[in-house]
């Protein structure tokens, strides 16, 4: 038997050390070791209680040590001690081996430290099974029930429930009824506590929590893979198996082989907050009780309405009207037919086409297909769609889009003035990524081209449709990548960060003279486009927590200052390590990979980088030959200073693989 359990209980004066002890005593045989790594009110400390109680133990010394009796945080401040640190706990955890039992100091909620840091975050870091100990008698139903809710809503996995006293058969009874799905197991209060009695309750306590051990380690999860899923953007013959993800905190994700993994993509760019924040933990759950989901149309919810209010003040109330969907494609697809549809509502005919960039990536929907320039992708699907006009964009850098870089700016300004006098009666909408074309290979365009393009589509009087989906909420600099450049859409595409990556919202936001033109007494003109699942409430409650975090925490000015950090260390290890066109906006970092050339999207030497990262502590996904970095806003300077350092170490490797 090789496990590790940490004991915790409802309440003090629990039982928690007796407990401890009992199991400590039937499993000495096996080599088990005893552990409280945080002892407040020594020197009347439990391990010296659990020496007394057992031989043949090893008693490891706890890590923290204070003579008052209070929390931690509380003992560690009277007597200017260091506080106990969630880091250094863990990582104490991590490092001991063999069968081990560890006993907590007070609650689950009670702090470590003036972090505000508890039990419960430990157990959430190092997914160790628990065994509560409770009271049997008055009392027991309200604190075991609540602290089970606790520990079940953070995905604490409870191998038991020990009711230790006099037993209580009526709230055993309740209890389970209450928590059907938990193992309670009674021990019993004893005349002798150190006789044959207690030794044998002890070896039959032991035993029944042995028999509930069913931590086998799974060695089936990739076959069922295999079998059941199919990933996106995926080949699956031949392919490797893919990063079994186990945990994600922060900005980091801990996989099943033990790595600590520091998150580079964001989780597809979405995870603007990083994972599991607690505020948007909390609002999620708050907001279930409540409503879950309400059908939006003939119907409203506060969540939604104080979600469009504050998306309209972001856009400086430009862009006041609000339609919320599922995620970014279909916020395109929305956003496509409002443009031809405010024609046709206005009884103009044959505005049935979009000026689309070459290279662009709208979403994989039909509708984003046909103003999307990945032809690698879309190809069997090219005689389902419908046709554009595909216009180069001008990049601030050598592209594969554009390999003269900004010097193509005169020649491609010429080509787009007599695009538009020749088509401009044909154009429904002009379809733009502003700033940075992600999917295409972080592509920064051309400040002076992309206002000329803009300022050509208002003077012929076509909608400008901004897909913000990645460049929106803070990526760029700005709260809006168009306001950094200080231009003037029509109509704006949101989603990846709405949620803070927590769950799929969507929306499209509109100007006043968009909606205008669907306002009429003819019922046919309204937008008849809907989602099941349009505005839910669970979702903007994620999205007012997640505005609130980038309010109080100022998070795009933290993306301004990401920015800075980037170019510093671009111009510090451009050259060194042979950085092709290396390039920052906001919370983007990228460059081509050397020796890979232009367009390279299928190189077979950008398939060594995630496996090389993966070694330094990153999880990067390239863009073809782009190798990018892209952090949640809310990085650490001491994860940004390991992240960048594990990217030079990483390119490094891959330089002298190449």
């Amino acid at each position: 038997m090789s496990f590790k359990l940490f004991i915790t209980g409802t309440d003090t004066d629990i039982g928690k050390t007796f407990v401890s002890a009992s199991l400590v005593k039937a499993l000495e045989n096996e080599g088990v070791k005893y552990w409280k790594p945080v002892q407040t009110g020594y020197p009347d400390d439990d391990c010296s209680t659990v020496e007394e109680m057992t031989s043949k133990v090893d008693i490891l010394p706890p890590n923290y040590c204070y003579t008052l009796p209070a929390s931690p945080d509380q003992a560690a401040e009277h007597e200017s001690k260091e506080a106990p640190n969630l880091e250094k706990l863990v990582r104490a955890t991590s490092e001991v081996h063999g069968p081990l039992i560890i006993e907590g100091a007070g609650g689950l909620k009670v702090p470590l430290n003036n972090d505000g840091e508890t039990w419960l975050d430990y157990l959430k870091e190092t997914k160790l099974e628990t065994v509560l100990v409770a009271r049997t008698g008055l009392g027991t139903l309200n604190h075991t029930s609540m602290t089970l809710d606790l520990l079940e809503l953070n995905n604490v996995k409870i191998r038991a429930v020990i009711l230790n006293g006099e037993r209580h058969e009526a709230n055993e009874l309740s209890l389970k009824r209450m928590h059907p799905k938990i193992n309670f197991l009674h021990f019993p209060k004893f005349q002798q506590t150190l006789g044959s009695e207690w030794l044998s309750e002890s070896s039959n306590l032991a035993h029944c929590l042995e028999m509930l051990d069913d931590t086998q380690e799974r060695t089936t999860i990739f076959d069922d893979d295999r079998r059941h899923c199919w990933h996106p953007y995926t080949q699956h013959k031949g392919a490797e198996d893919p990063v079994h993800i186990t945990t994600a905190k922060g900005p980091w994700l801990s996989t099943s082989k033990g790595e600590k993994l520091l998150d580079g993509t964001s989780s597809w760019w979405s995870n603007t907050i990083g994972h599991g924040h607690p505020a948007i933990a909390k609002a999620i759950y708050k907001q279930q009780q409540s409503i879950d989901h309400v059908i939006f149309a003939g119907a409203t919810h506060e969540g939604a309405v104080k979600l469009s209010r504050r998306l309209s003040a972001l856009t400086r109330h430009k862009l006041p009207k609000v339609f919320f969907t599922d995620n970014g494609s279909c916020a395109v697809e929305v956003a496509m037919k409002m443009a031809i549809q405010r024609f046709v509502n206005q009884g103009i005919k044959g505005r049935n086409k979009f000026i689309t960039l070459e290279g662009a990536y709208h979403g994989d929907t039909f509708g984003a297909m046909s103003v999307g320039g990945s032809d690698g992708f879309h190809n069997a699907f090219k005689d389902f769609m419908f046709e554009s006009h595909v216009v180069t964009p001008v990049t601030e850098h050598p592209s594969s889009l554009c390999p003269k870089g900004k010097d193509a700016y005169p020649e491609e300004i010429e080509k787009l003035k007599a695009l538009f006098n020749k088509e401009s009666s044909k154009l429904a909408g002009l379809i733009v990524e502003p700033y940075i074309q992600g999917a295409s290979g972080m592509n920064i365009q051309h400040e002076p081209w992309l206002k000329d393009l803009c300022q050509l589509a208002k003077y012929h009087d076509i909608p400008i449709i901004f897909d913000e989906v990645f460049t929106g909420l803070g990526r760029c600099g700005d709260i809006f990548a168009y306001q950094r450049l200080d231009l003037d859409p029509d109509i704006v595409c949101i989603a990846k960060g709405l949620t803070g990556g927590n769950l799929p919202l969507a929306a499209t936001l509109a100007k006043d003279e968009i909606y205008l033109s669907f306002f009429d007494e003819d019922k046919t003109k309204a937008l008849y486009h809907g989602h099941t699942y349009t505005a839910n409430a669970i979702c903007c409650a994620a999205a007012n927590a997640t505005l609130d975090l980038y309010e109080d925490e100022h998070l795009v000015s933290r993306s301004q200052e990401l920015e800075r950090r980037f170019k510093t260390w671009i111009s510090t290890n451009s050259r060194a390590l042979e950085l092709k066109n290396p390039r920052a906006a906001g919370a983007i970092l990228a460059w081509e990979l050397p020796g890979t050339g232009f367009g390279d999207y299928f190189h077979d030497k950008a398939s060594l980088i995630p496996q090389l990262a993966r070694e330094h502590g990153l999880f990067l996904r390239p863009l073809g030959n782009t190798l990018y970095f892209l952090p949640s806003l809310r990085i650490s300077d001491k994860d940004l200073e390991f992240s960048l350092d594990a990217l030079e170490r990483t390119m490094k490797s891959f330089l002298s693989r190449c």
